[in-house]
Formats: structure tokens, sequence, C-alpha cells
């Protein structure tokens, strides 16, 4: 009965079902669990960045592991110090007028549309600037003190596992990925090997061509809102900063809240302009800066990636959409990597990754 192509077919679905309900429980599982899960995803993300700086203070500077995962930790926390604390101070001088602003830009476009025939519903427009004005403006003051204690707590929970699970991944990183992979039968631990090797690339090439991104899309549309003499250009460029670690969408919304600034401010030719700007640093980043800082880091569908943005913002909000793409870009290669090396020959592993090898003096 289950040997013709019907049968088949349906033992083929079954098994698609059971993986799709293993998935659908892990997920489960890390949303539940996302005060765990969250800093040690960021933790891995970040690890995986810092690993050509960790190989070169093993290999070329003579640390030691310990060392050298102190020395890496102190650069990443004094480096995002710095870079949050000068976006915070930033925004947060000015994050009234850029409400402001921003309402006062998006109310002139409704006001031109309106006048060339387009048909916006007043009522229900107004209302959802409205809720998003109060809430820019606020910024969530309205709720509780309660609220408020809980959320402060469980981001500090958050910052401080980080940090510490972030210090063991750069001092043992090979040996926990080692650790894990003896889990496994002898016959796939070479391609789990490959698998999380693969991994740690992508996960850093994807980093550090984000940030490099990032700051393209920041100074590029900073210049031309100086040059326009647009206010609040500051905070703006520090929000199209951040923005571009959400890929595709990131960047390109923020630019045109900018815009929308520039219509208030400087009219609708410097709005405009910064339009066009902001489209054609877009299309470079995507053209030219990602293929080439990034490779083959994030070689994935647009469609694949406003799927994955999708989800992530639907199940973990801002933090699901920031890590569902390199999480997303990770398991592809590694399902590629594992996939490539099926019919390969088994051969004994290292005992640490040749990549993280440090020299003879060790902790």
């Amino acid at each position: 009965m289950w040997r013709d192509a019907y049968g088949r077919s349906a033992i083929r679905a079954l098994q698609t079902l059971i993986l799709v309900v293993a998935i659908g429980l892990g997920v489960w599982l890390a949303v539940t669990l996302k005060i765990v899960v969250l800093p040690m995803l960021l933790a891995l993300i970040i690890a995986s960045a810092m690993n050509p700086i960790i190989r070169f203070l093993r290999q070329r500077a003579g640390f030691n592991r310990v060392w050298s995962a102190i020395t890496a930790l102190l650069a990443i926390l004094a480096a995002l110090a710095a870079v949050l604390f000068g976006i915070a101070l930033t925004v947060r001088n000015e994050w009234s007028d850029l409400a402001q602003k921003t309402q006062e830009g998006v109310n002139k476009l409704v006001e031109i549309l309106t006048g060339w025939g387009v048909p916006l519903d007043d009522t229900h427009l107004n209302e959802y600037l409205s809720q998003a004005t109060e809430f820019l403006k606020n910024s969530g003051a309205e709720s509780s003190a309660l609220s408020g204690v809980s959320v402060a707590t469980e981001i500090l929970t958050g910052a401080l596992l980080t940090i510490v699970i972030l210090f063991f991944f750069l001092l043992d990183g090979a040996r926990i990925r080692d650790f894990l992979v003896g889990f496994l039968p002898e016959r796939l631990r070479e391609r789990a090997n490959e698998a999380g090797r693969a991994s740690v690339h992508v996960l850093g090439k994807y980093i550090r061509g984000t940030v490099v991104i990032a700051a393209f899309a920041a100074v590029c549309d900073l210049i031309a809102m100086l040059v326009m003499q647009v206010p609040l250009a500051f905070p703006l460029a520090a929000l199209i900063f951040l923005g571009a670690f959400i890929p595709i969408v990131g960047a390109l919304v923020t630019g045109l809240a900018a815009a929308l600034v520039a219509l208030v401010a400087a009219g609708p030719v410097a709005s405009v302009v910064l339009v066009i700007v902001v489209i054609l640093v877009n299309q470079i980043e995507h053209h030219i800066l990602q293929p080439k800082v990034m490779g083959t880091a994030l070689s994935l569908h647009g469609v694949v990636i406003i799927a994955a943005l999708a989800i992530g913002a639907h199940e973990g909000g801002v933090a699901g959409a920031l890590l569902a793409v390199p999480l997303t870009a990770v398991l592809w290669a590694s399902f590629k990597t594992f996939r490539d090396m099926r019919d390969s020959a088994p051969h004994p592993l290292p005992a640490v990754d040749d990549d993280e090898a440090a020299p003879a003096v060790q902790a």
C-alpha cells in the first residue's frame, strides 16, 4: 500500500508535516524563552563578527585565549557604548521636533495628493497619524510605572546575559562547537563541523558588511540633507543608520521619513531630491556594496528576506526583525554545506578550528 506513487507521496507529506510541527515547536520555545534565546543569538552574531580580531590577537599579537577574549570583549563594549550613546544623544535632544516635523510632512503630503485627486480616507488616516505621533512624542511614557520597571529589568537582564555569553563564545567558541558536534554520529561530524564554520563565516561577513552599508547610507543621506539645509539632519541620519540593519526596507523607510521632514522644512523640490538620493543610495547598496562587502553571506532572494522579516517582526518584534535575516542566511548556508558534503568521505576532525587556533602559548 505504501510502495506505489500515492503511498510514497503520503509518506513524504507525513514527513513534511512532522518537520513543520518540529520547526513550529522550536519557534514557540524560542519565543517563550526569548529572555535567554535573544541574548544567546546576539552574542553568537557579535562573536562571529569578531572572529577575525580574535584570530589576529591569538596568532599575530601573541595573546592567550583568555586575554584575547577579554580584549575583544572590552573593545566591543566600548565601541557599542560610544555608538549607542552618540545616537541616543543626537536623537533624544530633538525627538519631539522630529516627530512633529514628520507629522507635518505627512499632512502636507496628504494635502498634495488630495489636490492631485488621489482619494484618501481622512478619518482613518488622521487616527493612525495621531497614534503614531503620540507614540513618537511620548515614547511609551503613558505605560504604567510597573510596566516600565519590568521592561527595564528585562533589558538589563538581557544585556548582562549577552555580555556573559559573548565572553564565553569569544573564549571557547571552537570548544563549544566541538562539544556540540560530539553528540552527533561519527559519519555526520565533519559535515556538521563545516556547517558550523560556514555559519560563523556568514554571520561575520553579514554584520561587518551591514555596518559598512549602514554607515554609507547614513553619510550619503546626511550630506544631501546638509546641502539642502534640512533641519534635524543628524538625528535623521542616526535613524537611517539604525534602519539599515533591517535589510531592503529599513534604510528606505527611514530615508523616506527624512524626505517628509524635508518636505516641510525645505519644500517639495528638496523632498524630491532627497527621495532620489535615498533610492540611488539604496540601489548602490544592493548592486555594488552588498556583493563587494558581503559576498555570498546574504545569498537570499528578496522574497525570502521579506518573508523572514515579516515572520521575525511578528514573532519577536524589533529584535525578531533584526535577527530574522542573518539567522535565515545562516540556516541556508549550513544546509548547503551539509548537503554538498553528503557524498564526501569523512576524515578525522582537528581538535580546534584552524582559523581559530591559538599560538603555542595557551592559557
